[in-house]
């Protein structure tokens, strides 16, 4: 589970990271980034109600992409504030598509420190 310390919970830092960040887009997934003032990395993970209305399946996507970047956040850069948005796509993608995904996007933003940058499955 991805601690709270790294997770983005205000409103404000949404809208910020979406007004100010840099972007890419894929099939599964939108990712915003913008550098912030902590010095450490913070994540938030968006479903929207379009998606699907269901709480269980917004909730279940939420966590499996919460523990895909648990997993690669000792290999990012510090200081980003992310914001991934789940598309309608994602809920019948597998974890591992998720997870190719996600790296991709990360890779495209140049997230990964040098020595860090994963290599492709």
């Amino acid at each position: 589970m991805l601690k709270r310390v790294f997770r983005l919970t205000d409103n404000k830092d949404f809208q910020t990271v979406y007004r100010r960040g840099r972007y890419n887009a894929s099939a599964l997934f939108s990712v915003n980034v913008l550098p912030n003032r902590f010095g450490f990395v913070k994540i938030g993970v968006v479903v929207n109600k379009k998606v699907t209305k269901k709480a269980v399946l917004r909730n279940t996507v939420k966590r499996q992409v919460r523990e895909i970047v648990r997993t690669l956040l000792p290999k990012l850069k510090r200081g980003q504030s992310i914001v991934i948005t789940v598309r309608q796509p994602a809920l019948a993608a597998d974890y591992k598509t998720m997870e190719r995904e996600i790296l991709a996007s990360f890779k495209k933003l140049e997230l990964f420190t040098d020595e860090n940058t994963p290599k492709d499955n």
